[in-house]
């Protein structure tokens, strides 16, 4: 075994772990892997959309089986199954390549092959837990897209004069805190008065900015 203390070593213990990846049975997680890092890669460089190959997935009373159940220890539906899918196989990759250091396991050997199983099923619990504390980061997430979901249609009062295509702001009011939201009028023409009241027509998701029309009177 490699001692990868050794500065000296570090180059051939990379060498061994790319030789691990390739050989045998170890070619599966692998290739899973780099499919899962590809699909990252056409999502950073915007070739493709965050939800680009997603499942959506309605885990109720209506779905049984293994695969739902399966589908709902793992938080699906209440986070991107592509993502829970990618730390999944991360994790099978990992305890893949960490047989290597298993003294009677021959790499991509037969025993390797049928070691894959457990470390599959043993993936399945780790990605459970460690998607427990995105569950919150998505639900806040999700309250704010239902949030802009109820601010189109609404009525608003300017916090500021809105003219000549600038950007501005307004509030609107609910029974908690008021909302300040970005705001910009829907045409050049239309000039909007600080406290004067407009209608949220639509929103730019890209820009996160609200258009606003005059009220028909």
């Amino acid at each position: 075994m490699v001692n990868i203390t050794n500065p000296e070593c570090k180059g051939v213990v990379t060498t061994e772990l790319l030789k691990n990846a390739v050989t045998g049975v170890n070619i599966i997680p692998t290739a899973l892997l780099g499919l899962i890092l590809l699909y990252w890669i056409t999502v950073i460089i915007g070739a493709f959309d965050f939800d680009f190959l997603d499942i959506d997935m309605d885990i109720g009373a209506d779905n049984s089986g293994p695969f739902y159940a399966i589908l709902a220890f793992l938080n699906v539906g209440e986070l991107p199954f592509m993502l829970i899918l990618s730390i999944f196989i991360l994790n099978f990759w990992i305890l893949s390549m960490l047989m290597y250091y298993l003294p009677f396991v021959a790499v991509g050997g037969l025993l390797n092959g049928i070691l894959l199983i457990p470390a599959m099923i043993i993936s399945i619990f780790i990605t459970k837990y460690e998607t427990i504390p995105l569950k919150g980061i998505f639900k806040y997430s999700n309250m704010q897209d239902n949030r802009n979901d109820q601010v189109t249609t609404q009525l608003c009062i300017l916090m500021c004069d809105v003219k000549d295509g600038r950007l501005g702001q307004a509030k609107i009011k609910r029974d908690g805190a008021s909302i300040v939201i970005n705001v910009k009028s829907e045409y050049d023409e239309e000039t909007f008065n600080k406290d004067e009241t407009a209608f949220v027509n639509r929103k730019d998701t890209h820009k996160d900015i609200y258009y606003i029309v005059k009220l028909d009177i």
